[in-house]
């Protein structure tokens, strides 16, 4: 038997069908690889998510958690990835085709620390990037993670429970020296199940995650006018989202006021700092205010 190469990392809360469809999918595109390994992880589900694997997909490695710890709930499944690529899928995304290409990618080019991978449907899809092209993008539904990367920097942050854990994550990636780039011909059917998201949440997290990104990762003297800027870029999507959103977004910065002082400050480069601040629509200039 080949050594494991490829590790298939599955982060599931409450979706039993979801992740059952996921697995097939998975298991349909690994068929004549037996360099692979599924690993699964449950955040503390309260439906038969775990008795459904363990009896339809025994040959899978499930971990069970006691509580749900949000997107470091990957993490467990990092621990645990004997391969040398970490495939990371949300338990209602699976890979459609592709993976071979993206995996050649890797295997070339030893610099590329996430590829980002075609994210197809849901709230996320990546097609505004450029294939091959170098980026701080990449989504957590669809993502290959170099081991050695997640031996170096660890893995999601937990205080960010959910949303933007990308962007915190790419931050340290790129500071440890690696790149992130964008395979296109990958693709990633993220399905988006309706089960444990809000409107609400994605808005009050996103806004929170953001500013609390800037403020643990920016020089102490600029910090204060891009954590400005992302809070007042993102009230830009009053417009079309409407006023009735705008206590979500004060609910949020009142989250970021709770958080911010329990963050260990880890600034990165500022080479990094400036890249970031290009790529990334909340950072960029507020109109010609700020």
């Amino acid at each position: 038997m080949l050594p494991i190469k490829l590790s298939f990392v599955i982060l599931n809360y409450n979706r039993e069908n979801d992740l059952l469809i996921t697995l097939s999918a998975t298991k349909k595109l690994l068929q004549g690889k037996s360099n692979s390994e599924i690993i699964v992880v449950d955040n503390a589900s309260s439906d038969h998510s775990v008795q459904s694997v363990k009896a339809l997909h025994p040959d899978v490695i499930v971990v069970q958690r006691n509580v749900n710890n949000g997107v470091a709930g990957w993490n467990d499944g990092f621990a645990l990835a004997r391969g040398a690529y970490i495939i990371v899928l949300d338990d209602d995304s699976n890979i459609e085709d592709g993976f071979d290409n993206a995996i050649e990618i890797l295997d070339k080019n030893p610099e590329v620390g996430i590829l980002a991978l075609n994210i197809i449907g849901g709230a996320f899809p990546t097609d505004y990037l450029i294939n091959l092209n170098d980026s701080i993008d990449f989504i957590g539904c669809g993502a290959i993670i170099r081991t050695e990367v997640y031996k170096k920097i660890g893995g999601f942050a937990e205080w960010l429970f959910i949303y933007t854990h990308e962007w915190e994550y790419a931050l340290r990636c790129l500071n440890a020296g690696y790149k992130i780039r964008y395979c296109e011909d990958c693709h990633v059917n993220h399905r988006t199940s309706s089960i444990n998201r809000t409107s609400k949440r994605l808005k009050i997290f996103s806004i929170r995650n953001e500013m609390a990104i800037v403020y643990k990762f920016f020089d102490k003297n600029t910090r204060k006018k891009y954590i400005a800027r992302v809070f007042l870029n993102h009230l830009k999507t009053l417009s079309t989202d409407g006023i009735k959103m705008l206590p979500l977004h004060i609910s949020a910065l009142r989250e970021f006021f709770k958080i911010k002082d329990t963050l260990e400050y880890t600034p990165v480069t500022k080479e990094i700092q400036d890249y970031y601040i290009v790529r990334n629509w909340a950072t960029r200039r507020f109109y010609k205010i700020v």
